[in-house]
């Protein structure tokens, strides 16, 4: 009976330490990185960019944590929106912003934030952002937890200057803002 005990406890202290191991090998991303990279994949869906014409993917370029990144390229990665493939790049690694039509920043850092959205310049691109202040900055799509649902708030500013539409199917779900917020 004991010998059995034993070998149950090693049993679960082997799962333990497999998945504390497999969730350190993955970056242990954020609970809520799944729910975003769905909402990321919704607002794809439902946008559309008049400006870019052709067949090539849709390309999504990550500022941020590294979690956020293999978050979107393991939901995205291989679906379509639009008959179009979704390619998820890590900006750093891209160089050209202005050639991806969604730009995700992954962070609340302020400064990284203004950096970031500052320097699309004239871009094409749906931004989408979960930092407090995003939309003052310039962004388009804040994500928000609200009591633990997904939330968004949008800025129909941001989406006229990048001449992105987004369905108003979508945008009834979130807040929007038809100014800059003061």
């Amino acid at each position: 009976m004991v010998n059995l005990r034993i070998a149950r406890w090693w049993i679960g202290a082997g799962w333990i330490g497999l998945l504390a191991g497999f969730a350190f090998a993955v970056g242990a991303a954020e609970p809520e990185d799944e729910l975003k990279s769905a909402t990321v994949l919704s607002f794809i869906r439902h946008s559309e960019w008049p400006q870019v014409a052709g067949d090539g993917p849709i390309t999504v370029a990550v500022v941020g944590r590294p979690s956020m990144i293999r978050m979107l390229r393991q939901t995205l990665d291989g679906k379509t929106a639009n008959s179009r493939a979704i390619r998820i790049v890590d900006a750093k690694a891209s160089g050209d912003l202005n050639s991806c039509q969604v730009i995700y920043v992954a962070t609340d850092n302020s400064r990284e934030v203004r950096q970031t959205l500052t320097g699309l310049g004239a871009s094409h691109a749906l931004t989408i952002g979960e930092s407090d202040r995003f939309l003052e900055y310039g962004g388009a799509v804040n994500l928000l937890i609200v009591d633990g649902h997904m939330s968004f708030e949008v800025s129909l500013e941001a989406l006229r200057r990048a001449g992105v539409n987004i369905s108003s199917t979508l945008l009834r779900y979130g807040q929007v803002k038809a100014r800059p917020p003061a």
